[in-house]
C-alpha cells in the first residue's frame, strides 16, 4: 500500500507506507554458505588435479591460453631403444616382439643422429630428406626421420606445447601433431617461431586435441599403422607456414603425373624443394636444445647451475663464509628442475649445509615420485609374472616366451586376463594390459574374435581410452588401454562379452617419505 503525499507547489509524490530495508548482499552470501563451500571445493579439486599432473606452469598455461606456453628446451621423441645385437642374442626381434618383451639390460639411450646417417643405420631407417633405401640427408624427399623401434615403445612430446590434432587413417596411420609456440627458430635461433612436431604410425594415442603437454610427457606408443612396412616412428617437424600437418611434399595427382609410386617419388626427391621450405631436420633440432630467446627461460644444460637462496639464507651463507666456515651449497640447475647438483669447498672445519626451501620441497617430491614408480613397477611385475619376478626378471621376461604358455595357432578366445599395478592415485591415466586366453588359459596369438571387446567397470567408475578393442589392437595376444578412475572407489574391470574380472585397483594417496 502506498500513501499519496502532497508537496506544496510541486505536485505529488509516492512513498510506501511500510518501508522495508533490503538486507546487505553479504546477507545472501552467508545464507548460502553450503553453495560457496561446494563451489570452492570443486575449484580446489580441479586446480589440485591439474597442478598435481603438470605443475603450476602448465596449469596457468591452460587457463591463460596457448600463447602462454613457455619454451624450456627439447628432448628426443624416444628416450630408450633396444640394443638390437644384444636383444637378438636373447632371441628377440622388433618384428615379432614388442617393447614390453625387451629385457631391461638390453635398452640404450637413443643414439645421436647426424646428417651422414646412411645405409645400414641400426636405429634410423630413413633420414630427413633421405630415401627409403637408406641414403643420408639430401639424397631424397622424405620429410621426417624414421626411427626403428618395436611396437609399444613410449613416445613423448619433444617440448612444451598444445595438441593441435590427433589423426587416424591415411598414409600416416595414427598420428599426433603438437604445436609449439615461442620456440627458437632453427634458421635464426635469436628469434622465435612456432613449430609443429608430428608423430606418425602410432599404435595408441594418449592425448586429445587441445590438451597441453609438457616436455618429455608420454603421448602415445609406437606402432605400424598406415603406410609402414615395419614397426617404427615417423617423426617430423613442420614450420608454421606449412599448408597442413604432418606435411607431405606431393599429392597423389602429382605422383601419378610423374608416373611414380610413393616410394619412387620419395627416392627421386619429387618436390624436395617443398620439404626444405616447410619442414626442418627434426632430430638435429631437438639435439640442439637451443637456449631460450631474450632470457625468457634458462639456458642450455651446460650453463652454470643457479641457486634459489632466500635473502635470509643468503645472509646466513655470507656470515658463515666471513667466519671461514666452509659450506656445502645445494643448488638447482634451472634448465633441469629435477636435477640437483652439489657445490662444495674443502676445509679443515666441519661443513654445514644450507638447503633452500625450494630445494627441500623438490627433494621431497622427488622421493615421493621415485618411491611410487618403484612400487608400481614391482606390483606390475608380480601381477604379470609372479611373486619372484622382481628378483629374477631376466628369467621371467624371456623374449622367446619359454616361461609363458602361448597358443600360436589360430584359436577361439574363451576369456581374457587383466594386468595392472593394483592401485591408482586419481591424478593420471592408469595403464592396463588385457591378454586373450583360450580354454586352457594359454595366450592366443592369432585370435578368432567373433565380436569387438567392450571395456567396462564391474565396480567403481572410470573413463576408458579406448573403450573398445578390435582384433587388430592385439599384438601377440595383448593390447593396452588406459583408465582414469572417478572418485576413490575400488575399481574392478570387465571386458564384455567375456566373464573374467580384473583384480581390484584401489585408491592410494601419495604420502611423502622422510
Amino acid at each position: 500500500m502506498t500513501k499519496i503525499v502532497s508537496r506544496r507547489k510541486f505536485g505529488f509524490s509516492l512513498r510506501p507506507l511500510d518501508a522495508k530495508k533490503e538486507p546487505h548482499p553479504l546477507y545472501y552470501v552467508s545464507q548460502r554458505s553450503s553453495f560457496w563451500i561446494a563451489t570452492l571445493s570443486l575449484l580446489a579439486f580441479v586446480m589440485g588435479n591439474m597442478v598435481g599432473q603438470h605443475g603450476w606452469y602448465l596449469f596457468w598455461a591452460s587457463v591463460l591460453g596457448s600463447e602462454e606456453i613457455v619454451y624450456t628446451g627439447t628432448v628426443s621423441p624416444i628416450e630408450k631403444v633396444p640394443n638390437y645385437r644384444l636383444w637378438n642374442s636373447y632371441g628377440g626381434n622388433p618384428i615379432s616382439h614388442t617393447y614390453r618383451q625387451v629385457p631391461s639390460d638390453a635398452f640404450v639411450p637413443l643414439p645421436k643422429y647426424t646428417k651422414s646417417t646412411s645405409v645400414n643405420s641400426v636405429h634410423y631407417s630413413v633420414s630427413f630428406m633421405g630415401t627409403y633405401t637408406g641414403e643420408a640427408e639430401g639424397s631424397g624427399g622424405h620429410p621426417g626421420v624414421d626411427i626403428r623401434v618395436p611396437i609399444g615403445t613410449p613416445i613423448r612430446s619433444i617440448a612444451n606445447g598444445i595438441v593441435h590434432e590427433v589423426k587416424s587413417g591415411g598414409g600416416f596411420g595414427n598420428a599426433i601433431v603438437i604445436r609449439h609456440p615461442n620456440v627458437p627458430d632453427p634458421r635464426n635461433p635469436r628469434k622465435t617461431t612456432t613449430l609443429y612436431s608430428a608423430y606418425a604410425h602410432l599404435n595408441t594415442t594418449m592425448v586429445f586435441a587441445g590438451n597441453i603437454v609438457g616436455k618429455g610427457e608420454e603421448i602415445g606408443t609406437s606402432g605400424q599403422t598406415g603406410f609402414a612396412s615395419g614397426p617404427h616412428l615417423h617423426f617430423q617437424i613442420d614450420t608454421e607456414d606449412a599448408p597442413w600437418h604432418p606435411y607431405w611434399p606431393f599429392t597423389v595427382e602429382e605422383q601419378k603425373s610423374a608416373g611414380m609410386t610413393t616410394v619412387q617419388a620419395v627416392n627421386a626427391g619429387l618436390h624436395s624443394e617443398r620439404v626444405s621450405k616447410y619442414t626442418i631436420s627434426p632430430m638435429l633440432y631437438v639435439q640442439a636444445n637451443y637456449s631460450a630467446v631474450n632470457n625468457t627461460v634458462i639456458a642450455k644444460k651446460d650453463s652454470k647451475p643457479k641457486t634459489l637462496l632466500s635473502s635470509v639464507e643468503q645472509r646466513k651463507l655470507d656470515r658463515m663464509k666471513s667466519r671461514g666456515v666452509t659450506t656445502t651449497l645445494v643448488a638447482i640447475n634451472l634448465d633441469q628442475p629435477k636435477e640437483i647438483s652439489i657445490l662444495s669447498e674443502k676445509d679443515n672445519e666441519s661443513n654445514q649445509v644450507i638447503a633452500p626451501s625450494s630445494v627441500r620441497k623438490l627433494s621431497r617430491s622427488m622421493r615421493v615420485e621415485d618411491a611410487r614408480k618403484k612400487r608400481i613397477a614391482e606390483r606390475l611385475l608380480r601381477a604379470r609374472y609372479g611373486k619372484d619376478s622382481v628378483s629374477s626378471i631376466k628369467e621371467k621376461v624371456n623374449v622367446s616366451n619359454n616361461s609363458i604358455n602361448v597358443n600360436s595357432g589360430s584359436s577361439n578366445v574363451s576369456n581374457v586376463s587383466f594386468h595392472h599395478d593394483g592401485s591408482y592415485s586419481g591424478r593420471e591415466w592408469e595403464k592396463v594390459i588385457v591378454t586373450l586366453l583360450d580354454e586352457n588359459g594359454h595366450t592366443v596369438i592369432n585370435p578368432n574374435l567373433s565380436s569387438d571387446i567392450y571395456l567396462r567397470t564391474g565396480y567403481g567408475e572410470a573413463e576408458f581410452k579406448p573403450d573398445m578393442l578390435k582384433r587388430l589392437d592385439f599384438i601377440n595376444g595383448e593390447a593396452t588401454f588406459y583408465i582414469l578412475p572417478r572418485g576413490r572407489r575400488t575399481i574392478i574391470l570387465q571386458a564384455k562379452p567375456f566373464t573374467n574380472q580384473s583384480k581390484p585397483m584401489v585408491y592410494e594417496e601419495l604420502v611423502a617419505s622422510n
